[in-house]
C-alpha cells in the first residue's frame, strides 16, 4: 500500500510539473520601459551653441500580445510609450525655461523565437518593425524680446509661448529577453533588451533623421492555452 501511494504521488507530481511547463498558445505582457535616447538633431545643437546634444532617459511602459504558431515561433504585436520632461532646460540659456517635454509612442510587429524546451526559463529573441510618433513641446517665458534660437527672427509671439511639434516615422526593435515561469499562467520578465532604431523627420529641417537608442523592459507575462 505504501509503495502504491508513493508511485501515485510521483505520478501526480510529474503530471503537475508537466502541466505547469506546457508551452503557451498565446501571451500578453505588461511592463515598464526605460529608453536611453540619443537626440542627434542636426542644426539644434549648433543653435544652442553646442557641438552635440547629450543623451537622456525616457520612462514609460509597453504591452505585447504574442500568438505562438509553434512551440518555437510566434508573432508579436508591441505598443509602447515613453516620456521625459524638462529635457535641455539647463542648456538653452533662457531664464525660467522649463526645457522640452518629449514623448515617443511606438507600434511594432514581428516574429519572436522562444526557447521553451519545457523549462521554466524561457529566453527569446525578436525582430519588430513598425512606426513611431514623437511629440516635443516647450513653454518659454520671454524677456526683453529674446526669442528661442530655433524661432526665425522677426516672429511675433506673446510673452509666454508653447511650441509643439509632432513627427511620425519608422521604428525597429531588435533584441530579446528572459521570461521565468512562476505558475501555469504567469511568468516574470526581469530583463528585456532591445536595440531601438527610429527614423523620424527633423522638426527643424524636415529631413528624415536616423537615431539609435536602447530599450530596457521588465514586467509580467500572462500565458494562455497550451500547445
Amino acid at each position: 500500500m505504501k509503495k502504491c501511494f508513493l508511485l501515485l504521488s510521483a505520478a501526480l507530481l510529474t503530471a503537475s510539473v508537466a502541466a505547469a511547463t506546457d508551452n503557451p498558445a498565446a501571451e500578453a505582457f505588461l511592463g515598464y520601459n526605460w529608453v536611453r535616447f540619443n537626440p542627434d538633431v542636426p542644426g539644434l545643437a549648433s543653435s544652442l551653441g553646442l557641438t552635440e546634444l547629450p543623451s537622456f532617459n525616457l520612462n514609460g511602459g509597453n504591452g505585447q500580445f504574442v500568438y505562438n504558431f509553434t512551440d518555437w515561433v510566434g508573432l508579436v504585436a508591441d505598443i509602447g510609450a515613453v516620456h521625459a520632461g524638462s529635457v535641455f532646460g539647463d542648456l538653452t540659456g533662457f531664464p525660467r525655461n522649463p526645457g522640452i517635454d518629449h514623448t515617443i509612442t511606438s507600434f511594432t510587429l514581428g516574429p519572436r523565437v522562444t526557447f521553451h524546451r519545457h523549462s521554466r526559463w524561457m529566453p527569446f529573441a525578436q525582430a519588430l518593425f513598425g512606426g513611431a510618433r514623437a511629440t516635443s513641446s516647450a513653454s518659454f517665458t520671454l524677456l526683453d524680446g529674446i526669442l528661442p534660437p530655433f524661432v526665425p527672427p522677426g516672429t511675433v509671439i506673446p510673452t509666454t509661448a508653447t511650441f509643439q511639434v509632432e513627427r511620425t516615422g519608422f521604428a525597429m526593435l531588435l533584441g530579446g529577453g528572459l521570461d521565468i515561469r512562476v505558475g501555469k499562467h504567469v511568468a516574470l520578465r526581469p530583463i528585456g533588451a532591445d536595440y531601438y532604431f527610429t527614423r523620424l523627420p527633423s522638426f527643424i529641417t524636415g529631413i528624415d533623421n536616423s537615431k539609435h537608442h536602447f530599450r530596457y523592459s521588465a514586467g509580467v507575462n500572462f500565458l494562455f492555452g497550451a500547445r
